[in-house]
């Protein structure tokens, strides 16, 4: 899961290490991922890979929405274009 804070940092919710940065109100941004499922899950941000950790076994499904952490507070306006999934 990804989220950002109000500073722009976008970051994995689990484990907090930062994925980039530069995501502030009005900015568009990228995100790619690619799991490997039983060997690693990839994030790219603008084209750039940024996060790489290892994957383990099993089953897993994606998706996407926004959510508010626990630490978050207001309202939040995402807007989602040109969603994609490919399965190998």
């Amino acid at each position: 899961m990804l989220a950002v804070e109000r500073g722009g940092r976008l970051y994995a919710v689990h484990g907090g290490a930062t994925v980039a940065t530069g995501a502030t109100v009005g900015t568009t941004v990228r995100v790619n991922t690619v799991h490997a499922v039983g060997s690693q899950h990839r994030t790219y941000i603008n084209g750039s890979l940024k996060h790489t950790y290892d994957s383990p076994g099993g089953s897993f499904y994606d998706k996407f929405g926004a959510y508010r952490t626990n630490s978050g507070q207001g309202p939040a306006t995402v807007v989602w274009s040109g969603i994609r999934f490919w399965r190998k």
